[in-house]
């Protein structure tokens, strides 16, 4: 049975989200563990100051593009799709900050040439290639600091990057797997450059529900015979 997914209600102390206005701040969590005020939903990097009166709450993306909130800007009520797209400028160019900053402050704390250059070509593409993304990821520890290096995008749509992806070896494709879409790694498994860690745990489990599956089928077949077979008489027997 395939797994459901899970559906997040508005929490009833929210009201009307008309009633919300944004303020045009937000948080980047580099942990990637705050939750939304609005629909509760865990996980969240970017989150969204809105205010109503005195009340503050910080809402995700999600609800951004699911509720009508407005706000105002240079004196002018923006409506719900203006204010939306004010609110992705915005989030483009705090990620591109955030990610940027990191960067430069590993550079400043090493002397590894190749950061310098994953600081380039960040900026020139906005992403890291698969093989700049695991010189960095093991860098990150340098900051003392939890860092969910899923914050980075990392290129895997073109056959280069795959293969670059693929001429890693095991533990730096491990570093780059955890950054990555559940897409992105499902297209990666299917080329068979999955870690050696995620194939032997995608094993284990093709193997428990082959057991699974066929424990099934043994208890059916181990029924007797002639189970709710009705008795055969004397003269049955006799003939």
């Amino acid at each position: 049975m395939p797994m459901t997914r899970m559906r997040y209600m508005l929490n009833h102390k929210v009201g009307d989200p008309k009633e919300w206005s944004y303020s045009w701040a937000l948080q980047d969590d580099q942990t990637i563990s705050t939750h939304c005020d609005f629909c509760g939903q865990p996980e969240q990097r970017i989150t969204y100051e809105v205010t109503r009166a005195e009340e503050r709450l910080w809402i995700c993306q999600r609800c951004v593009g699911r509720y009508p909130v407005g706000g105002m800007l240079n004196g002018s009520r923006l409506q719900p799709r203006a204010a939306r797209a004010q609110v992705h400028g915005l989030t483009a160019r705090l990620k591109q900050q955030t990610c940027h900053e990191i960067i430069k402050e590993i550079q400043r704390i090493t002397t590894d040439p190749g950061i310098e250059e994953a600081l380039v070509y960040f900026d020139r593409n906005l992403q890291l290639s698969p093989q700049r993304a695991a010189l960095l990821f093991a860098a990150l520890p340098l900051l003392r600091r939890p860092i969910d290096p899923r914050i980075f995008d990392v290129q895997t749509r073109s056959t280069q990057h795959q293969d670059e992806f693929g001429a890693l070896d095991d533990k730096a494709r491990a570093l780059v797997w955890s950054a990555l879409s559940p897409l992105q790694c499902r297209r990666l498994a299917s080329l068979g450059y999955a870690p050696s860690a995620v194939r032997r745990a995608t094993s284990r489990k093709a193997r428990q529900d082959t057991i699974q599956v066929t424990s099934s089928r043994m208890a059916d077949l181990s029924q007797p015979a002639g189970w709710n077979q009705r008795p055969i008489s004397k003269e049955q027997s006799a003939s």
